[in-house]
């Protein structure tokens, strides 16, 4: 490792993580916050992978692409799913805001794989 700058930011994330890691056994943090650390952390160790796995920049951003559309796509089945089975509550306010984003991105994927046929 070379880049002085790169050292310097991975020291401090280091450091980030062990106070993190500190903090949450020597104190009551809520789930909700520890769900949030997690999923930062495990989206870095993908996106850190995907690098990692591909050749070049271009496939780093293909493999960034269709990683979130398998990741949105596994989300949106496990949501629609648990509502059907009555795992999560349908009185949640952010259920309408999901399902018009979702209903927008639907019209878009039809309106782009009609335009591709033409």
């Amino acid at each position: 490792m070379t880049d002085p700058a790169f050292a310097s930011q991975l020291s401090a994330l280091t450091a980030a993580l062990e106070s993190f890691e500190t903090h949450i056994i020597s104190q009551e943090v809520p789930k909700e916050a520890i769900a949030g650390l997690k999923s930062a952390v495990d989206d870095l160790r993908l996106r850190l992978w995907g690098v990692l796995s591909t050749g070049s920049a271009d496939d780093y951003r293909s493999f960034q692409e269709r990683f979130r559309l398998r990741r949105a796509g596994e989300i949106c089945e496990g949501i629609e799913s648990e509502l059907s089975n009555g795992l999560i509550s349908p009185r949640h306010e952010e259920l309408r805001r999901l399902g018009e984003a979702a209903g927008a991105l639907a019209r878009r994927i039809q309106e782009l794989a009609g335009g591709a046929k033409r």
